[in-house]
Protein backbone atom coordinates (compact mmCIF):
# COMPACT_ATOMS: atom_id res chain seq x y z
CA UNK A 1 0.00 0.00 0.00
CA UNK A 2 2.77 2.20 0.48
CA UNK A 3 3.63 2.26 -2.84
CA UNK A 4 0.15 4.13 -3.83
CA UNK A 5 1.41 6.50 -1.05
CA UNK A 6 1.90 9.17 -4.20
CA UNK A 7 -1.80 8.52 -5.36
CA UNK A 8 -3.32 8.44 -2.15
CA UNK A 9 -1.99 11.66 -0.89
CA UNK A 10 -3.42 13.87 -4.03
CA UNK A 11 -6.72 12.22 -4.14
CA UNK A 12 -7.23 12.57 -0.76
CA UNK A 13 -7.10 16.37 -0.43
CA UNK A 14 -9.48 16.72 -2.91
CA UNK A 15 -12.13 13.93 -1.65
CA UNK A 16 -11.57 16.04 1.42
CA UNK A 17 -11.88 19.44 0.28
CA UNK A 18 -15.00 18.77 -2.08
CA UNK A 19 -16.23 17.10 1.13
CA UNK A 20 -16.04 20.54 2.48
CA UNK A 21 -17.04 22.46 -0.19
CA UNK A 22 -20.02 20.24 -0.35
CA UNK A 23 -21.13 20.29 3.27
CA UNK A 24 -20.68 24.78 2.84
CA UNK A 25 -22.70 24.74 0.16
CA UNK A 26 -25.99 22.59 1.12
CA UNK A 27 -28.60 24.19 -1.02
CA UNK A 28 -32.44 24.90 0.39
CA UNK A 29 -33.48 23.67 -2.70
CA UNK A 30 -31.96 20.47 -2.89
CA UNK A 31 -28.90 18.87 -3.90
CA UNK A 32 -27.80 18.00 -7.27
CA UNK A 33 -24.67 15.88 -8.13
CA UNK A 34 -22.79 19.26 -9.33
CA UNK A 35 -22.33 20.67 -6.08
CA UNK A 36 -20.12 18.06 -5.67
CA UNK A 37 -18.23 18.06 -8.50
CA UNK A 38 -18.36 22.26 -8.62
CA UNK A 39 -15.24 24.22 -9.00
CA UNK A 40 -14.80 27.39 -7.18
CA UNK A 41 -15.52 27.54 -3.82
CA UNK A 42 -14.33 27.13 -0.25
CA UNK A 43 -11.88 25.57 0.04
CA UNK A 44 -9.93 25.50 -3.64
CA UNK A 45 -9.51 21.51 -4.47
CA UNK A 46 -7.14 22.32 -6.51
CA UNK A 47 -4.78 23.85 -4.17
CA UNK A 48 -5.56 20.60 -1.75
CA UNK A 49 -4.72 18.28 -4.68
CA UNK A 50 -1.63 19.90 -5.54
CA UNK A 51 -0.46 20.85 -2.14
CA UNK A 52 -0.79 16.82 -0.59
CA UNK A 53 1.60 15.72 -2.73
CA UNK A 54 4.26 18.30 -2.94
CA UNK A 55 4.20 17.78 1.18
CA UNK A 56 4.42 14.04 0.73
CA UNK A 57 7.34 14.32 -1.57
CA UNK A 58 9.10 16.58 0.61
CA UNK A 59 8.69 14.60 4.08
CA UNK A 60 9.46 11.15 1.95
CA UNK A 61 12.01 12.91 -0.58
CA UNK A 62 13.19 15.57 1.07
CA UNK A 63 12.94 19.26 0.64
CA UNK A 64 16.10 19.95 -1.25
CA UNK A 65 15.91 17.69 -3.96
CA UNK A 66 15.09 18.53 -7.25
CA UNK A 67 11.16 16.91 -7.56
CA UNK A 68 10.01 18.60 -4.61
CA UNK A 69 11.24 21.80 -6.35
CA UNK A 70 9.32 20.46 -9.48
CA UNK A 71 6.35 19.58 -7.19
CA UNK A 72 5.99 23.13 -5.72
CA UNK A 73 6.66 24.91 -8.79
CA UNK A 74 3.59 23.29 -10.11
CA UNK A 75 1.38 23.75 -7.18
CA UNK A 76 2.44 27.26 -7.58
CA UNK A 77 1.34 27.34 -11.17
CA UNK A 78 -1.89 26.17 -10.10
CA UNK A 79 -2.77 28.17 -7.24
CA UNK A 80 -1.94 31.35 -9.62
CA UNK A 81 -4.56 29.94 -12.21
CA UNK A 82 -7.20 29.56 -9.50
CA UNK A 83 -6.90 32.81 -7.82
CA UNK A 84 -6.01 34.96 -10.99
CA UNK A 85 -6.88 33.64 -14.05
CA UNK A 86 -9.69 31.31 -13.38
CA UNK A 87 -11.05 33.98 -11.31
CA UNK A 88 -10.94 36.84 -13.95
CA UNK A 89 -12.62 34.40 -15.76
CA UNK A 90 -15.55 33.40 -13.88
CA UNK A 91 -15.74 37.53 -13.20
CA UNK A 92 -15.76 38.18 -16.89
CA UNK A 93 -18.35 35.65 -17.65
CA UNK A 94 -20.78 37.08 -15.16
CA UNK A 95 -20.16 40.59 -16.38
CA UNK A 96 -21.53 39.69 -19.92
CA UNK A 97 -24.11 37.42 -19.39
CA UNK A 98 -25.29 40.63 -17.31
CA UNK A 99 -25.21 42.39 -20.42
CA UNK A 100 -26.77 39.70 -22.63
CA UNK A 101 -29.68 40.35 -20.62
CA UNK A 102 -29.50 44.05 -20.22
CA UNK A 103 -29.99 43.81 -24.13
CA UNK A 104 -32.06 40.79 -24.58
CA UNK A 105 -29.34 39.40 -26.31
CA UNK A 106 -29.50 35.57 -27.85
CA UNK A 107 -26.03 34.53 -27.38
CA UNK A 108 -25.54 30.93 -29.50
CA UNK A 109 -22.25 30.37 -26.83
CA UNK A 110 -23.31 28.64 -23.94
CA UNK A 111 -21.52 30.85 -21.26
CA UNK A 112 -19.86 28.46 -18.51
CA UNK A 113 -20.02 29.65 -14.78
CA UNK A 114 -16.21 29.11 -14.62
CA UNK A 115 -15.10 30.21 -11.20
CA UNK A 116 -11.89 30.89 -9.46
CA UNK A 117 -10.94 31.29 -5.84
CA UNK A 118 -10.13 33.71 -3.57
CA UNK A 119 -7.00 33.87 -1.68
CA UNK A 120 -9.06 32.64 1.66
CA UNK A 121 -10.61 29.14 -0.64
CA UNK A 122 -6.78 28.58 -1.19
CA UNK A 123 -5.09 29.31 2.24
CA UNK A 124 -7.70 26.87 3.06
CA UNK A 125 -6.96 24.30 0.44
CA UNK A 126 -3.32 24.32 0.68
CA UNK A 127 -3.85 23.78 4.73
CA UNK A 128 -6.31 20.89 3.90
CA UNK A 129 -3.60 19.73 1.47
CA UNK A 130 -0.15 19.49 4.24
CA UNK A 131 -2.67 17.88 6.23
CA UNK A 132 -3.45 15.47 3.99
CA UNK A 133 0.00 14.72 2.67
CA UNK A 134 0.81 14.54 6.46
CA UNK A 135 -1.26 11.98 7.43
CA UNK A 136 -0.78 9.72 4.31
CA UNK A 137 2.89 9.95 5.32
CA UNK A 138 2.50 8.87 8.82
CA UNK A 139 0.12 6.28 8.09
CA UNK A 140 2.40 5.11 5.25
Amino acid sequence: MARYAYIIAPLLGWVVAQSLKFTLSLRKDGLQWQDFIISGGMPSSHASFTMAITTLIGLQEGFATPIFGLALALTGVVVYDAMGVRRTVGEHTAAIKELQAADNMDSKVVLNNAKGHTPAEVFFGLLIGIICGLVVYWIF
